[in-house]
């Protein structure tokens, strides 16, 4: 009996710590936590039947250890992991206005004009307490929407009578003629060839330009032909636990054109994928990462916590949170990069939308144009002449994706910048002031979305892209302790003078069409570049030591 007593000890003694381990780093997730809620139960009726084995006083505590655990078990599923830092922004306000009936509904300026690029009247009206009606009125008010035609007109009909007519409900003008509309999505397609029509739709409404999806699709195919299987392509995902927008933010480097010394920094929040940041950077350096962030905490507020690899690239944005949000609760949390779904899934994304089409590009340049990715003045002419345009195409490409529709399991169909954007008035804001909030020690599994952690695909690209990574899951294999991994990657300095560099500029002018997003004229423009630069480089006087 002594070794019954013992093991249930034990067993005691690892169900308090897994307990504990539950309630800091589950909180709000009733599946994982109804997991730990039945291992209590368990453990208790096993406890029961030997509990004549323990001391009248020992028995009570773990009784009374065991209710406390379901009760606190109970209240963590139901609470959420990061409380906002205030109340949810008042979108609206009820003003007397010494009339009789109900106070008058103001809707503030910015919520309407905001809310009316992502959602109806109706949707708007259920976030702020009022009546489609009244949300409509108000836009009326303020100069946000054209008077429509009454909803019923009186005609006289072709035997003389008075009839009722009922007018089509308002939409949205269509300025655009099929040629300029066709024109757009041309030059979409050029810059990323492989957008589909919910990244086109996305890029449009960037632009604020918006055409019915009849339109789009029936441009699309005078443009690019039939096109391949061009419906529904709903992505299958479970459900992110957090609790709001700027709760958490992932941020990574990706590096699939390492090879030509380019890498790509990006940070999305966590709730609604909305990408909150992304350059393409020619180092890899903590200070470089650290500047991406500032600018983007800037434009969009301060996340509660932030998630990262054991990129050594990340340590000063790891300090810059631990010394803004606090220490010894969450603020940066290091963890593999398979671990960091929500990032890894928008690489995809980012590969298939542009970045495998510049790795398409450079490789043609060495097969074909002289490129010679082992020469630093070849690398720096390459910086030189295409940085600029890889990071406009981000930022084109991000602000797409920021308005393109995405269709979720379970939930309406919302793009990541309307979500991001109503998450602060449903959810309560974040980021707004840097304020802490409770205590937590260990977030390992905090935004983990562990089914994109199986997704194959996911990973797959992950390793080719990042092929360090491969290391690292060995040593996790072998349960070694985790290591600040460093990806060196430096730009080249220039090898010639300032002035030399304008008459290469001043050249390339007369030449070629620097703006043009195709990428055959980039070929050419490369092909210009590299000729003038050899000729130049013989003007030794000019040139670096």
């Amino acid at each position: 009996m002594s070794q019954v007593v013992n093991n249930l000890r034990a067993a005691f003694q690892k169900l308090t710590s897994d307990v504990d381990r539950a309630l800091l780093t589950r909180v709000g997730n009733q599946e994982q936590l109804s997991i730990v809620w039945n291992e209590v139960l368990r453990f208790y009726e096993a406890a029961e039947i030997n509990k004549e084995a323990f001391s009248a006083v020992e028995w009570s505590t773990i009784s009374q250890a065991i209710k406390d655990m379901v009760a606190y078990l109970d209240a963590a599923a139901l609470a959420s992991a990061d409380p906002p830092e205030a109340l949810p922004l008042a979108a609206a306000q009820r003003v007397m206005t010494g009339r009789k009936g109900r106070p008058r509904v103001e809707i503030h300026r910015e919520v309407l004009i905001e809310g009316s690029l992502h959602r109806s009247n109706e949707a708007i009206g259920e976030v702020v307490g009022c009546s489609a009606r009244t949300v409509r009125r108000r836009k009326l008010e303020q100069g946000l929407a054209a008077p429509a035609l009454p909803v019923f007109e009186e005609q006289v009909d072709e035997n003389g009578d008075i009839v009722l007519h009922r007018n089509p409900p308002p939409r949205r003008e269509q300025t655009l003629t099929d040629e300029e509309l066709d024109f757009l999505v041309q030059e979409i397609l050029t810059r990323f060839p492989n957008f589909g029509q919910s990244m086109i739709n996305g890029a449009l409404r960037s632009a604020s330009i918006y055409v019915t999806r009849e339109r789009l699709v029936a441009s699309y195919i005078r443009v690019h032909g039939a096109p391949r299987p061009f419906g529904d392509n709903t992505i299958t995902r479970r459900k992110y636990s957090v609790a709001g927008a700027n709760s958490l933010w992932h941020h990574d480097g990706q590096h699939g054109l390492i090879k030509y010394k380019f890498v790509i920094h990006c940070f999305i929040d966590g709730l609604s994928r909305f990408i909150t940041g992304i350059r393409v950077n020619t180092n890899n350096r903590a200070a470089t990462v650290l500047d991406l962030f500032l600018d983007a905490i800037s434009k969009h507020g301060c996340p509660s916590r932030a998630r990262g690899d054991h990129g050594t690239e990340n340590l000063l944005v790891a300090a810059w949170m631990e010394e803004h949000q606090g220490p010894d609760r969450g603020s940066y949390i290091f963890g593999r990069s398979v671990h960091n779904t929500r990032i890894e899934r928008l690489w995809v994304d980012v590969t298939q939308g542009f970045g495998k089409k510049w790795k398409e590009f450079f490789l043609d340049l060495e097969m074909q144009c002289g490129l010679d990715p082992q020469d630093p003045m070849h690398i720096w002419l390459l910086h030189h002449l295409f940085l600029d345009a890889l990071n406009r195409d981000a930022t084109v490409w991000a602000e797409a994706w920021n308005s393109h529709i995405m269709k979720i399991d379970g939930q309406p169909n919302r793009s990541p910048r309307d979500m991001f954007f109503f998450s602060m008035m449903e959810n309560g804001p974040r980021g707004m002031q840097y304020l802490l909030d409770e205590h937590i020690e260990d977030l390992a599994n905090y935004g983990v979305d562990w089914e994109d952690a199986d997704n194959p695909q996911i990973m797959q690209h992950l390793l080719a892209n990042n092929p360090h990574e491969a290391d690292d899951r060995a040593r996790a294999a072998r349960n070694l302790p985790p290591r600040m991994n460093e990806v060196v990657c430096e730009a080249p300095p220039a090898p010639m003078l300032p002035p030399l560099v304008q008459i290469l500029d001043q050249a390339l002018l007369t030449r070629v069409n620097l703006q043009s997003d195709d990428m055959g004229v980039r070929q050419i423009v490369w092909m210009e570049a590299l000729n003038i630069f050899v000729h130049l480089l013989g003007h030794a006087q000019f040139i670096l030591p």
